[in-house]
Formats: structure tokens, sequence, C-alpha cells
């Protein structure tokens, strides 16, 4: 269990992230970590590889039952009451693969999750958990964010930022960072870096609409009920209506489009539209 429940409360409020040590046994590191390598083996059409910097799966739950563990993390459950409610659900699950690189430059830069428009920050409303299933050390990968832009701080733009303001969340594998999506992070690449890998999930209000469509719940989780399990864990299966923003599919393209391929051309469209603003 979090030791101090309190303070890892307090320290999010302030600034809307919070490390936990030691979130994943190393037996639970290990399952997660060779499931991982698998399926990347096995199941390589899930994968959007955008660059040796950003390979990423959004959708791999239909196909396997082995990162299960990850959503039902119990030592987690109490945090994520008092961060989100009682009625707290999984919205996401996705696979991310940093390998060393000489393309530093990440894809997506310093963003908000979820929605991008500034005027619409504060309707995002969702907490992400980032375990990692490496090491991470100074001259690694890692993710990275500005404190206190979920609240005290909710005024600075992506392009504001400037070296110096952001905390890089190091940490040996079986950490999980636990942070708030209005808060501004990226991805940050170093020459030299070892690999990255990471599961990066999504909790919020069971009340609320669903934030991402990215990650489909199989009916092996929507009917699971377990005395161990949160009523509410699983209780987006069931929810329709998607918030507009960047967990929504696109509804042009044909059907039978892999989630990868769908992924790649979001990325694309945002990549354009970013160009077209400079």
């Amino acid at each position: 269990m979090i030791a101090d429940l309190d303070k890892a409360a307090s320290d999010f409020e302030r600034d809307g992230f919070v490390v936990v040590p030691n979130a994943l046994t190393p037996d639970k590191v290990r399952a997660l970590d060779t499931a991982f390598l698998a399926h990347l083996r096995d199941q390589p059409q899930d994968f959007a590889n955008f660059s040796d910097g950003f390979i990423t799966a959004p959708d791999v739950l239909p196909r396997t039952d082995s990162f299960d563990p990850a959503i039902e993390n119990a030592l987690l459950y109490p945090l994520l009451e008092r961060l989100v409610g009682p009625d707290f659900a999984f919205e996401e699950l996705s696979l991310i693969q940093r390998k060393p690189t000489d393309n530093v430059g990440e894809l997506k830069g310093w963003h908000r999750d979820i929605i991008r428009s500034f005027e619409r920050r504060f309707e995002i409303d969702v907490i992400s958990v980032v375990y990692y299933l490496t090491d991470v050390g100074p001259g690694d990968h890692c993710f990275s964010i500005v404190p206190g832009t979920h609240g005290r701080r909710a005024d600075l733009r992506p392009e504001d930022i400037e070296p110096g303001m952001e905390f890089d969340a190091l940490g040996p594998a079986g950490t999980a960072f636990i942070f708030h999506a209005r808060c501004i992070h990226a991805g940050k690449l170093k020459l030299g870096s070892r690999e990255r890998r990471t599961l990066h999930l999504y909790f919020g209000s069971a009340a609320l609409p669903r934030t991402s469509e990215w990650t489909t719940i199989p009916a092996r989780l929507a009917q699971r009920k377990a005395p161990y399990l949160p009523a509410s864990l699983y209780a987006k299966a069931s929810v329709r209506e998607i918030v507009d923003g960047v967990g929504r599919k696109p509804r042009d393209l044909p059907q039978g489009t892999s989630t990868a391929d769908q992924l790649i051309h979001v990325q694309r469209l945002a990549n354009r539209k970013s160009e077209a603003t400079k």
C-alpha cells in the first residue's frame, strides 16, 4: 500500500503528479515486460511506428489478458479513489516503446492530453498512470512534466515552456508516475538512451463521458465481477458518449482500417495543423 496516502494526495493536488515507488513488484514487472516483448514480436500490426523514439499500441486488450494486472493493481486504488472519486473507472491502456535514437525531436512536444484546445483545458478531467517496465536513469528517455499546470499554473501554454521548468521522472522499473492529464508534459528523448518500455493507463469518473475510444474494453473485463475489484472499474465499457478531443477515432477512414493506421492518420493531421499555425 502507499505509505502516506494523505501526502501523496496533497502532492498531487499541488503539483499535478505524484511518484509511487515499487508500484509493481519485481515479479509483475518481469511478467508485464515479457508480455510487452511478446506482443511486439507476435502482434506487430498493433503498433503504430512513428519513429524509433515513439512506437505505441493503444488497443492490445482484445488479443491478450497479460496486461490485466496493470489495470487491477489494488495498491493504487485508494489513491485513485482520492483523486477521481469512489466511482473511478478504467479508460485506456497503451504500450509505448522508445528505442535508442539519434532523432531526439519529440513527435508531440509539450502538450496536454485528451483536448488540445487551450480554451477547453479545464474540460480535461482524467488521471494517467505510467508504469516503467525498464529502469530509467538520467541518460534515458523519460516522462517529463511541468508541475502545477493542471491548476495554479493552468494558464501556461505548451509553447510557453522553457528549459528548467520541467520535472524529469526517473526511476527503476516498477515505478508509477500518476499525473493529471491537464498537466503539460512530454516524452523527453535523449541521445545515448537505453530502450524504454512503459504502460500508460487512464482512469476517469464512471459518471462522465469516456475520454478515449482507442482502447477496446473486451467482454472478459466488462463482465468481470470480483470482490477485490471496484464495482465501477470497467463501467466505461458500456459508455458510448466520447469527449470531443484526441480520444475520438477518425470518422473519415475506410471501414477495417487498423487502430494503428488510424492513429498514424490522426497524428499526421495534427502535425499538418500545427505546421499551418506556425
